[in-house]
């Protein structure tokens, strides 16, 4: 029986005791995943069995080609322990970033490597099934040039901007239909399906495998065409009751501002985003400002968004770094409401804008030395994410092997 399988059907047709076994496996591979090669004395102190029954489900495992010894560890007084690990390309999962304009799409093995490359497909995010549709044949088209055998896929990871209840695995914000969003995609892969916020995903990684290893309390913002909010409290993602939590974006700022995506006027979204700074530099151009900005797109404005104006700014465009600069401003005026109510240690931002670094970390600093007690920032961190632009990917790896391995 291999641990690999996980599709219903299948786990249905196993007797208690199989079942029992099979989501024992499940949990030392998880186990494994997450922590890398252990002895067997921490597998048995985390699943509460006996020696000889962890002995037992390892060897199965060794047999499946799962695992493999990974040579001794280190003593802690007496002889140095053999080390349990993860066979390197044991199963691979497939992770799907859908954004508003695009979808990135990699396969990543075990040892979280993303074994096809970062795959991108332009792709406007829209309430119509044929999204679901696209989507799931640009997937195959990249697990097909793999190579890799499609019965190692154990599951497939989904980060997506959003509302997205995460039991439910709903989406009221966009491919809201008559089934929950989950179930149409693992009609499609036949694979079991997880969903999560993409904001949410990127502090998944950042918890796991970033600069919030060991952290408390950390705050991670995804600064892209949107704007997300990922966190992580009392040394836990924290997802709210529903899975709605972080929402910051959406605070009111402005009276009567532009109109937000989500219906409201002067949300944060609209003064501190990829999509703001888009509109506010092209107005600026329009009214005969001079920047590199015209030159990297050939004079056409259609071309212009917020990467092109980030990488304007990094090649010394003093017009881009003004209006990134405003931009980091505002965005510290609401970053300071969060900081008085949570008292984070670490800030991380990522996204395509973060990629500016000090153009938009000066500001931040300069909005919450203005609006936030000394006191509460004091000791505080702000740092730009180095999981770049595999995050949101990474994330939606772990929210597999957190929740498809764990049930």
């Amino acid at each position: 029986m291999s641990t690999l399988i996980n599709t219903p059907g299948f786990l249905e047709r196993l007797s208690r005791i199989e079942l029992k076994k099979h989501n024992q496996k499940k949990k030392i591979i998880r186990l494994l995943y997450l922590k890398g090669a252990l002895p067997i004395s921490e597998v048995i102190n985390y699943m509460e069995l006996s020696a000889p029954k962890i002995q037992a489900l390892l060897d199965e495992l060794s047999g499946e080609g799962m695992i493999e010894l990974k040579g001794p560890g280190t003593s802690k007084g007496g002889r140095r322990p053999n080390l349990y690990g993860l066979k390197d390309n044991a199963f691979f999962i497939l992770a799907i970033d859908i954004g508003r304009q695009s979808t990135r799409i990699s396969v990543f093995n075990n040892n979280n490597e993303s074994i096809t490359g970062v795959k991108f497909f332009p792709l406007k995010l829209e309430n119509k099934i044929k999204v679901i549709d696209q989507i799931y044949q640009f997937a195959r088209v990249v697990c097909n040039e793999s190579g890799i055998d499609s019965e190692k896929i154990v599951g497939v990871g989904i980060a997506m901007p959003g509302l997205v209840d995460v039991e439910k695995s709903i989406n009221y914000t966009y491919l809201n239909f008559n089934r929950p969003l989950r179930n149409i995609f693992e009609d499609k892969f036949e694979k079991p399906v997880a969903i999560i916020n993409d904001a949410q995903a990127k502090a998944a990684a950042e918890f796991r495998f970033g600069q919030a290893i060991g952290k408390k309390n950390v705050l991670v913002l995804h600064i892209g065409t949107g704007l997300g909010t990922g966190l992580i409290l009392n040394g836990r993602p924290y997802f709210g009751s529903k899975g709605f939590s972080g929402e910051f974006s959406h605070i009111p700022m402005v009276d009567k501002g532009y109109l937000c995506d989500c219906g409201k006027r002067g949300c944060l979204e609209t003064i501190a985003s990829g999509m703001a700074l888009t509109r506010s530099v092209k107005s600026s151009l329009k009214k005969g400002e001079q920047s590199l900005i015209l030159q990297m797109v050939d004079n056409d404005y259609k071309k212009i968004n917020h990467k092109i104006i980030v990488d304007a700014a990094l090649n010394g465009d003093q017009f881009a770094i003004n209006h990134i600069t405003e931009l980091g401003y505002k965005l510290g005026m609401g970053i300071a409401i969060l900081v008085q109510i949570l008292n984070p240690e670490l800030i991380i931002l990522g996204g395509r804008i973060a990629e500016a670094k000090e153009y938009l970390t000066i500001p931040i600093e300069q909005a919450l030395f203005k609006y936030t007690f000394p006191n509460i920032r004091e000791d505080m961190n702000i740092v730009v994410s180095k999981l770049g632009d595999k995050a949101n990917l990474l994330g939606s790896v772990i929210n597999v092997m957190e929740n498809v391995f764990e049930s």
